[in-house]
């Protein structure tokens, strides 16, 4: 990679700069919370101003976010090499409404797995699947065949969904193989997606925390909504005058 290390200033922030309060922003201050929480990861930026990327020190791990992407096209990309210069073992996906917190749990996934890499299993086996989609079971989440291939799990509002395709090569990183899916405060669809390759652990972190986002979301729909009552204005008394 061609890349400069650069400081947190190149954002353009100072520390008493915050960013506005929209999806976009979100994803901005992850990022840079990520950074500032762990010391072995630093910002690079390439000779364009459009991404920044996330780098660990063995330069096995990064992780870019888009400042500004189109509609239709991914936020971040995620990806771990065999070596500085050696082939991606497996990468991820996120589109620009992915919730914050699914995101993040992707990001500490890499943080706290760093020292495991390149060293770790995909969930190739039922048992590995198993492990990697136990949040979701142990969530009420169920399982059942789709397409040829294909199994879905999903609550039982539907609104979210994991789908694998269990006949995707893994033994490569292609295709997406795992897909993560939900609808955003505007009904809009998000996914996030990894690889055949992606190991058992980081499909386990992102599980967890869509469940998590799930469970949240459907405790905040059932919750009853204070009506207030407006203040009524006095009651006119009659048969008085005024002096």
């Amino acid at each position: 990679m061609n890349n400069q290390a650069t400081s947190r200033a190149s954002t353009g922030l100072g520390d008493d700069q915050q960013l506005p309060a929209t999806e976009s922003g979100d994803h901005e201050e992850l990022l840079d919370r990520f950074l500032d929480d762990h010391a072995d990861w630093q910002r690079w930026r390439t000779w364009s101003d459009e991404t920044t990327h996330a780098v660990h020190e063995s330069l096995c791990l990064r992780a870019e976010l888009v400042h500004e992407p189109e509609k239709y096209t991914r936020r971040w990309r995620f990806a771990v090499y065999a070596s500085p210069v050696g082939a991606r073992l497996w990468h991820a996906a996120a589109s620009r409404t992915t919730p914050t917190g699914i995101v993040d749990a992707l990001l500490r996934s890499l943080a706290t797995h760093a020292a495991q890499y390149p060293d770790m299993d995909s969930p190739g086996g039922d048992e590995a699947r198993a492990e990697a989609t136990r949040p979701l079971a142990d969530s009420g989440w169920t399982s059942a065949p789709e397409a040829p291939g294909w199994v879905r799990w999903k609550p039982a509002n539907s609104a979210f969904f994991l789908r694998h395709d269990q006949l995707a090569d893994s033994t490569t990183d292609r295709p997406e193989a795992w897909v993560l899916s939900g609808l955003d405060q505007h009904r809009a669809r998000w996914t996030i997606t990894l690889s055949a390759t992606a190991p058992a652990c980081a499909l386990a972190d992102v599980t967890e925390a869509l469940a998590d986002h799930a469970t949240l979301l459907r405790q905040n729909a059932a919750a009853p909504s204070l009506v207030r009552n407006p203040p009524q204005p006095p009651t006119p008394q009659h048969g008085r005058r005024t002096r």
